[in-house]
């Protein structure tokens, strides 16, 4: 009984999927691609930056068709329009590989509309050679199917040379950090005061760097050598980021190993100066409590009493800071 109920299930769930996989299909962006001109580049580099192009544009949802008279050099006419409406498509895209400029190669594509076959959204660049056609007809495909500006999808591994070049830019780069911390704790009296210098390695997603400094308030204050790490998850011009490291430090009269947390901003990831801003706490891993003293003079005996009162340090300091990376 329990098989033969196993078997009614599975064949209710072939039916549903038999009724739904044409109402599924009906509901996707079926699109035609075509390549409006080929630069006179050689066949097999066309074919594969029409590839790079209709993968991209699957990847976002938008089902290419295969059909093959899609394929191949066809010019934006009345014929066209006649194939988008015989194969039902709904978008219509148009791959341009411009003529050689020395080594450099024009790539464009633009969304055109499949009835009147206008322009509705176009982007541009310029192949350094033929190995950057890869990485720039994706960028080409992310621009234009989400309504942006090509130069906004720059990214660490993206970048063009030629975008890249007025900003000095490198994947991986040595950096000098300096920063002005602000303690974020309340002391007797003083004035805020701090300063960091440190030096490290930044590459696509990572950091790792060395910092000396300190900062404090009246009579509370940190100093520290740390060796820290963090993760930068985004590759634009804009990323937040998270870590900490570990070193040596002093605090309330004492020294000894501790640790520090950090979360911040870091923009102008794609120049040569970089600014960084956040919040960050050094925790000591040692026992601050240290004795402070006090003396009472007895006007009668003409005696002076010192009183010891075990004060408990902070267990931590934190501070907001601004950084210059150069």
């Amino acid at each position: 009984m329990i098989r033969a109920l196993f078997r009614r299930l599975l064949v209710f769930r072939t039916i549903l999927f038999l009724v739904a996989a044409p109402v599924l299909a009906q509901d996707r962006e079926v699109a035609v691609l075509v390549l409006a001109d080929d630069g006179a580049l050689d066949a097999p580099a066309v074919h594969a930056i029409r590839n790079i192009a209709a993968a991209e544009l699957r990847k976002r949802g938008v089902a290419v068709s295969q059909d093959r008279r899609s394929e191949g050099v066809r010019p934006i006419d009345q014929d066209l329009a006649t194939l988008v409406s015989e194969l039902g498509a709904r978008r219509l895209f148009a791959l341009r590989v411009g003529g050689r400029l020395g080594q450099k190669i024009p790539l464009s594509l633009e969304e055109l509309s499949p009835a009147t076959l206008s322009p509705i959204y176009a982007a541009s660049l310029t192949a350094a050679n033929i190995d950057e056609c890869d990485v720039i007809t994706a960028r080409l495909v992310q621009a234009v199917v989400e309504r942006r500006s090509v130069e906004s999808t720059a990214e660490m591994r993206t970048v063009t040379a030629a975008e890249s070049k007025p900003f000095a830019k490198k994947p991986g780069e040595r950096f000098w950090f300096l920063g002005l911390p602000v303690p974020l704790f309340a002391a007797n009296q003083g004035t805020p005061v701090g300063f960091t210098l440190g030096y490290g390695y930044e590459a696509e997603n990572f950091r790792v760097n060395a910092t000396v400094g300190g900062y404090g308030r009246g009579n509370a204050d940190v100093g520290f050598l740390m060796l820290e790490a963090f993760w930068i998850p985004l590759q634009g011009e804009l990323s937040p980021y998270f870590g900490g490291g570990v070193g040596y430090m002093g605090a309330g009269n004492h020294t000894g190993m501790g640790g520090s947390l950090e979360v911040g901003l870091e923009a102008f990831r794609l120049h040569g100066v970089r600014v960084l801003a956040g919040l960050q706490a050094m925790v000591p891993f040692f026992d601050a409590t240290h004795p402070e003293y006090s003396y009472n003079y007895d006007p009668a005996t003409g005696q002076t009493t010192q009183i010891t009162t075990m004060t408990t340090g902070r267990t931590f300091f934190p501070a907001a800071f601004l950084r210059l990376a150069f």
